[in-house]
């Protein structure tokens, strides 16, 4: 639906000497992997003119299928094919680690939100070292992603302090890399600035309003079942019920979804 790379193979990190740097406050966005410009007027943005909408649970079904045809989420695990991937939630450094240390599970799915910082990416490459394949599956819609750490061949992972914050894990980054979340964050950043801009221009009267969320509810709609890949399941309507969508820039039937230029 959009031309841009949702997934990314991490190739094999082998340095065995990381020598971390930690710093009280919180990493600040790095400029390798976003343009400034772009991520400044993304920040003034309210959550609420984020669309279309979607749960944690459609953020997850949304990047497992862009690699895996077929899956079940269940409580805190992904099942694909005859391997469980257990979920692991967005945590500080230390946390996921911890996770990754104290359980039987070969297989992860760690959630990455907001791919913008540079020690974030660096914790990335770094855990390709403790498994076989590592894949990096990105949401179109929102700053998300979800790393599939798959075939866990080495548990002896980095020692991180949990009391403090990480400033650098002092490791290069691949250029194939810092270039792929680039472009991705930039995406991000201008879909969501585009969405602003279009809620704005149609705030000015009652009647603009209403139709305003008349359409994010069906925009809701609509992306909801093309996440969960259930478009198929709708036949094309006889006598389509056809609403321009200024998001879409085409027209969608309110019934089966059907999108006509």
């Amino acid at each position: 639906m959009y031309n841009i790379m949702t997934t990314l193979h991490l190739e094999k990190f082998n340095n065995d000497n990381v020598q971390i740097s930690y710093n009280k406050g919180y990493s600040r966005p790095s400029k390798s992997l976003l343009t400034p410009d772009l991520y400044n007027l993304f920040k003034c943005i309210k959550d609420t003119n984020i669309l279309p909408k979607l749960t944690n649970e459609n953020l997850i079904q949304e990047c497992t299928n862009y690699v895996y045809i077929s899956h079940t989420l269940v409580e805190n695990s992904i099942l694909i094919s005859d391997k469980n991937f257990k979920i692991v939630q967005s945590l500080p450094f230390a946390g996921i680690i911890e996770e990754l240390r104290n359980t039987k599970c070969k297989n992860f799915a760690i959630i990455i939100r907001d791919l913008y910082t540079y020690p974030k990416i660096q914790f990335m490459y770094i855990l390709s070292k403790y498994f076989e394949t590592n894949l990096l599956c990105m949401s179109q819609f929102y700053n998300f992603g979800i790393l599939f750490c798959e075939n866990l061949i080495n548990n002896d992972f980095l020692d991180i302090n949990k009391d403090t914050n990480v400033k650098d894990f002092n490791v290069k980054i691949p250029d194939y890399i810092l270039k792929c979340i680039k472009s991705y964050n930039d995406y991000i950043f201008k879909r969501i600035i585009n969405i602003n801009d279009i809620l704005n221009d149609m705030c000015y009267s009652i009647q603009s309003v209403q139709r305003l969320n008349d359409e994010i509810n069906l925009l809701n709609r609509y992306y909801k079942m093309y996440i969960s890949r259930q478009l198929h399941l709708f036949t094309v309507c006889n006598n389509c019920k056809l609403n321009y969508s200024i998001f879409l820039d085409c027209c969608i039937c309110q019934n089966c979804y059907n999108l006509c230029l």
